[in-house]
């Protein structure tokens, strides 16, 4: 009991190192980049709950699954925010547009939606005995990759090749994920999607203005919020998993 104890300690500890790394450099990314001073008192609480959140997934993830969520997370959000500010679909505002600030929030996303799906969206939908086969989970996930172009409207032309192959491979590798996952386990992630991704777009861009679309002044695009944040969050979950060598379930 003792040595579990210890592994357990020792575990958190490494995690709370991961989780002040990653909020320390979300703090001065949004110094030195310029969006300190446009942080709205929402943004700040959501970013508050956010690490809140990161603490609690750090209490019950090993240090691996962690470690993999951030690389995965960082990695596939440079991509994508470099995509979108290069192609017009949102604009960042801070010093000569930068946007590490961007990209460093939306691991504290990732890191929130995580421990959502795994704490309470997860366990709650396992209580419905919900059954179905493995191939609708990849059905739905098709249904989510074709509510982008759906709901893009405006922003449809704004999409381009480098747009269209980042979301292809996300859209695959989800694709495959939610085959093997329990319906349970798919509906909680990308419910979890939907929860962190809402308040996260809407407090940073139209609540801070730290970043803006151009066709969207009041409320952030459908797309982002209803297709691409959950498609995102289930690749990270499934190949965090992955890397680290646990099941997706």
């Amino acid at each position: 009991m003792a040595s579990l104890t210890s592994k357990i300690s020792i575990g958190f500890v490494r995690n709370l190192i991961l989780i002040l790394i990653m909020f320390a450099a979300l703090a001065v990314a949004a110094v030195a980049e310029g969006y300190a001073n446009q942080l709205s008192f929402l943004f700040v609480g959501l970013l508050v709950g956010g690490f809140g959140l990161s603490l609690w997934l750090g209490m019950r993830t090993a240090t691996a699954r962690l470690s993999a969520l951030l690389a995965l997370a960082f990695f596939m959000e440079y991509i994508i925010q470099t995509i979108n500010a290069a192609s017009g679909l949102c604009q960042y505002h801070g010093v000569g547009g930068q946007y590490l600030f961007g990209v460093m929030a939306w691991l504290v996303g990732a890191c929130s939606a995580q421990a959502l799906s795994t704490g309470v969206t997860i366990p709650l939908l396992q209580r419905l005995h919900l059954r179905a086969p493995g191939w609708l989970n990849s059905v739905l996930v098709l249904v989510l990759v074709a509510l982008i172009p759906l709901t893009a409207g405006r922003y449809g032309p704004l999409m381009g090749l480098s747009f269209w192959c980042f979301f292809g491979l996300v859209g695959l590798i989800a694709m495959i994920a939610a085959r093997q996952m329990p319906i349970h386990v798919f509906a909680g992630v990308v419910l979890s999607g939907w929860l962190v991704g809402n308040p996260s777009e809407y407090f940073g861009a139209i609540s801070s203005g730290c970043w803006s679309f151009p066709y969207s002044p009041s409320y952030p695009p459908l797309y982002a919020v209803i297709a691409c944040w959950p498609l995102e969050i289930l690749v990270q979950y499934s190949l965090s998993a992955f890397l680290a060598g646990e099941p997706v379930d």
